[in-house]
């Protein structure tokens, strides 16, 4: 069932399913939430430009979870294409739970990454890049739009660069086709001024001679009797075509004459030539080019290989680290430590710092096998997971005990541990048979007066 809250600071929220979405009409309005605790936004303005805003500032999030969560736009605004785009569905704000399995597939694989801790800024664009099209299990396409100096735009990408640095972006899909992190399809060429790389070029025939463009073409004619060959404009006289060689009328096209060529005459500089010169103007910055110093790239359609989604899974590294970032999770003596160190900062700064254990109950999972279980505490834990901010930490006992610690938090950002129970039950009900499953979710607000010891739950 659809429930839409509207909360005290007038921000708009949908929940269904477990799920968080914020409605959002404005870029100003993501400035006031806690991204990281949203499952997704749905836009709803019918204003371009404050649409394509709120996109742009998403995306560009140096967070990677929140730049990839899925976006959908209000269906009771039509929205351009190029809008649209960038978004993963236009919606009815009252039928949103129809996407929920996209949803869920989104942040499923948004849980699987593996972002790279120290990177340059063009390598965390490119990894990005590769982490969106594993997430939407999608290949890039462009669309035609004039509002890229190239005359097309990318999903995604294209948020990623400025108009100005749209080689930048070309050169970006080039190195990750090279490095074979891509697979590229042909699509169309696009010629670009050497200066400004638009693509609005004005094409213009000139003299060989002076440069003008003042230049007419006139039709030879080939008087078929004389052999005589001149311009049209020497044949002609009040009557019709007369020959200025021979004096014959000319009447018949086919049969007294025909027309083999043209010729250009300059009216800058009488100049006449057969073959005129083709130049290219910019009219974005006026550059005048010959046609071989336009700048040729390949537009087309990028698709994720099998090695790119290995290096946004970071399954390049070695088997241990991979096994430790699958767990993902610190076990309960470090997670002890780590609990009185927080105690002790609490008793400084009195800041807020909550503790929370996670039981879950099911018979059925007590017989299941070691491997099964493992694979289950991956699963839960990726859930857990999905939920916490940089700075918590979580910590596994067993395949259906967990503890979290939540530095730096208030009681009302706890919300997101409702979220995390409908989820565990969720997976819980969708692997075992059995509906009688429990998951209990306790928490309790860390105080100086209280040693590690004393915290029952643990």
């Amino acid at each position: 069932m659809l429930n839409l809250v509207t909360y005290n600071n007038n921000s708009r929220k949908v929940f269904i399913d477990g799920y968080s979405l914020l409605i959002v009409a404005h870029a100003n309005e993501l400035e006031h939430e806690q991204l990281e605790y949203l499952d997704g936004f749905i836009i709803d303005t019918e204003s371009v430009e404050f649409a394509r805003e709120i996109i742009h500032q998403i995306r560009n999030n140096d967070f990677v979870a929140i730049a990839l969560l899925p976006i959908f736009i209000s269906s009771t605004h039509q929205l351009p294409k190029n809008i649209e785009i960038h978004a993963d569905g236009v919606v009815s704000i009252e039928l949103i739970g129809t996407y929920t399995q996209r949803i869920t597939s989104i942040k499923k694989r948004i849980n699987n990454l593996q972002a790279p801790k120290k990177a340059t800024h063009q390598d965390f664009l490119k990894y990005k890049t590769l982490a969106y099209c594993y997430t939407r299990n999608t290949t890039l396409s462009p669309i035609t739009s004039r509002q890229s100096i190239i005359g097309y735009e990318f999903p995604f990408i294209s948020l990623l660069f400025k108009q100005t640095a749209i080689i930048s972006l070309l050169k970006t899909f080039e190195e990750l086709t090279q490095q074979k992190f891509l697979s590229f399809t042909l699509q169309d060429y696009v010629h670009l001024c050497k200066s400004c790389s638009s693509n609005y070029i004005n094409f213009r025939e000139c003299c060989p001679k002076c440069d003008s463009i003042d230049i007419k073409a006139h039709d030879m004619i080939h008087h078929f009797v004389c052999a005589h060959v001149a311009p049209e404009k020497d044949f002609k006289t009040e009557d019709g075509l007369e020959c200025p060689k021979c004096d014959k009328q000319l009447r018949h096209i086919g049969i007294d004459y025909d027309k083999p060529s043209t010729i250009y005459s300059c009216n800058t500089c009488n100049h006449e030539f057969q073959n005129s010169n083709m130049k290219a103007l910019c009219i974005d910055c006026s550059t005048e080019h010959e046609l071989d110093e336009l700048l040729e790239k390949s537009i087309g359609n990028y698709s994720l290989t099998q090695k790119g989604e290995n290096e946004v899974l970071g399954h390049n590294k070695t088997a241990q680290n991979s096994n430790q970032k699958s767990i993902g999770s610190l076990s309960v003596p470090l997670f002890k430590i780590l609990l009185k160190q927080e105690i002790q900062r609490v008793k400084a700064t009195q800041c807020h710092s909550y503790f929370v254990s996670i039981q879950i109950k099911n018979e059925q999972l007590q017989l299941l096998n070691n491997d099964v279980k493992n694979e289950l505490a991956k699963e839960i834990n990726g859930i857990i997971q999905s939920y916490l901010k940089e700075a918590d930490v979580l910590a596994t006992k067993n395949y259906n005990c967990h503890y979290i610690l939540l530095p730096e938090t208030t009681e009302n950002q706890l919300e997101r541990l409702e979220n995390i129970q409908y989820n565990l039950n969720k997976l819980l009900g969708d692997n075992l048979q059995q509906s009688n499953n429990e998951v209990i979710i306790q928490y309790e607000k860390i105080v100086p007066e209280k040693q590690v010891h004393n915290y029952t739950m643990l």
